[in-house]
């Protein structure tokens, strides 16, 4: 049994030691952590211990620190059982001890045998209280691990592949609010040794790698603020999801890092402890959990990347800038600025704008003068391309042959030949996706878009959006950017952008006020993501329109 640990407070030494005697005269089970003279040098006690003391018995007049405001001020902060032991029987005195929480009043002298006689009851009160404690912390602890068992069949059952996630009604409720980044861990080309394997040997290295990215995982909670879910997907495939709290706010850059960091991490475990290699992608950054499933297709196109780079890598972006391992395979800024409008003129079924875009892309190819980079230009396109398809679910012999196109391209002869085959490829995606179009409803995407534009400035989540056409948000997600090409928050954010444009041009507006009218309480965060989206700060652009 745990002894009870007793803090002594008394400005008499004899009297300290004393009441340490009588203590330790009351047999085993009692600890004397600490005999001190006032109550701040207690205070200071507590707080260095972190609180761990069951029984502080204390004077009443002290210097410095008087024992009735230590009682408070430590209640304040820790749990304990406050004794109080006194020359004093004034009525206010006692009152102000009862009131906080004092278990006696003892006057001195003290009555040796009623003390012990208290001290036994005391104990029994104290060990009591712990065994309600410990009890309430299991509870506490066997509540949040089904808590989490009960997100990670959410997360799962959402993850998986034809499954109809607007039945689960409202799931995000059951996670915290703040920032998301999905990561997909796929196992990599698998070594020649393992085509011995049985199915007994692959059941075990499943086993094997979800207890390695388990435990990276619950490493990384517990050494941060960011918490992470991870669960088996397909085959041996895996997913991770990493939370940011919403009191940090935008920042995103903790969260990529941490994203970024917990990569290496796995494929370092995994390539440590098993005859495996993983390599993991993620996109971007979510703020609804209700755009998991398109962060989901996010991370299994950028998982394409591995058939031009090769596996034990980290794929993720921010536009279309590859972390791989090495920078020098790059795309110049200006190809990737025209991959990256020929990819939404897809997504927005603009044919003729996708077309525009591909002569721009390959007129530009013309002008360099390494075969090998241009050769990798062309093959992020065609997966650029293909992403789409993946992301938009279309469903076509086309999206399941990129390796063998990609083997085509490295055999082709000149450049027009590719240029045909990307325009080929844009045709058939195009073709596919006005179908899915013309076979679905406009009209709730018309009142939402209404919804929205008058609504602003304000809060909008995707389930208030959901609400006012009376759909699932699961639903409504997905049936918004089949119908227009783009995710409901990047259509939200694109109008925002647009109105603030508007905005900076009367002068008589505050950065500060302009940020709020269109939906931003955070001007450094508008500030930023108006130059993601113009290319220049707001001032700038005031500035620029203002010298014009």
């Amino acid at each position: 049994m745990q002894a009870i640990r007793t803090l002594i407070v008394d400005d008499e030494e004899m009297i300290r030691n004393g009441i340490a005697r009588l203590i330790r005269s009351c047999g085993e089970g009692w600890e004397i952590v600490a005999t001190l003279s006032d109550g701040k040098e207690a205070m200071d006690y507590l707080h260095q211990s972190h609180g761990a003391v069951d029984l502080l018995i204390t004077d009443v007049k002290m210097p410095v620190m008087d024992g009735l405001t230590l009682i408070s001020e430590g209640k304040r902060h820790y749990s304990f059982f406050p004794l109080v032991i006194s020359g004093y029987d004034e009525f206010q005195y006692i009152q102000t001890a009862l009131r906080e929480g004092a278990v006696d009043y003892f006057l001195k002298p003290i009555d040796r045998e009623q003390f012990k006689n208290r001290m036994a009851e005391i104990k029994v009160k104290i060990e009591s209280g712990r065994f309600q404690h410990m009890k309430w912390n299991e509870m506490e602890r066997k509540s949040e691990e089904l808590k989490t068992s009960q997100q990670v069949q959410l997360l799962s059952y959402v993850t998986s592949a034809g499954l109809d996630i607007s039945r689960l009604g409202y799931w995000v409720d059951e996670f915290p609010k703040g920032r998301y980044v999905l990561q997909y861990v796929s196992l990599d080309a698998l070594p020649v040794k393992t085509r011995s394997y049985t199915p007994k040997d692959w059941e075990a290295y499943v086993y094997v790698l979800e207890n390695i990215i388990k435990e990276v995982v619950e490493k990384c909670s517990n050494e941060s603020e960011i918490i992470g879910w991870c669960w088996r997907g397909d085959d041996s495939n895996f997913w991770i999801l990493l939370h940011l709290p919403e009191a940090y706010g935008e920042n995103n850059g903790l969260l990529e890092k941490t994203s970024f960091e917990l990569s290496g991490q796995i494929r370092s475990a995994i390539q440590s402890y098993t005859p495996f290699t993983v390599s993991v992608s993620c996109g971007s950054s979510i703020e609804d959990l209700y755009l998991l499933p398109e962060a989901k297709d996010q991370a299994l196109s950028l998982m394409y990347y591995r058939l031009l780079y090769g596996g034990n890598q980290l794929f993720g972006r921010d536009g279309i800038q590859f972390k791989t391992e090495s920078s020098s395979d790059q795309m110049d800024n200006e190809l990737v600025h025209i991959a990256q409008r020929m990819k939404q003129a897809v997504e927005q079924v603009n044919e003729q704008a996708a077309a525009q875009f591909t002569k721009e892309f390959f007129a530009r190819l013309e002008k360099m003068d390494s075969p090998a980079a241009i050769q990798r230009a062309i093959m992020k396109a065609f997966i650029l391309i293909h992403s789409v398809g993946v992301e938009m679910k279309v469903n076509t012999p086309m999206l399941d042959s990129l390796e063998s196109r990609l083997q085509t391209i490295k055999r082709a002869i000149n450049l027009n030949e590719l240029k045909v085959e990307l325009d080929q490829q844009i045709a058939q995606l195009v073709l596919e996706m006005k179908r899915m179009r013309q076979s679905g409803s406009m009209k709730p995407i018309e009142q939402a878009k209404a919804w929205i534009i008058a609504n602003l400035q304000d809060d909008l989540t995707i389930k208030r959006i959901a609400e006012q056409v009376y759909m699932n948000p699961s639903y409504f997600c997905r049936h918004f950017k089949t119908q227009t090409g783009e995710t409901i928050l990047d259509y939200i954010t694109r109008l925002r952008m647009e109105k603030a444009k508007e905005l900076l041009i009367d002068s008589q507006l505050k950065l500060y006020d302009i940020s709020v009218l269109v939906g931003y309480q955070d001007v450094k965060y508008f500030s930023k993501l108006f130059k993601q989206w113009s290319g220049e700060t707001p001032s700038k652009y005031r500035e620029q329109k203002f010298s014009k």
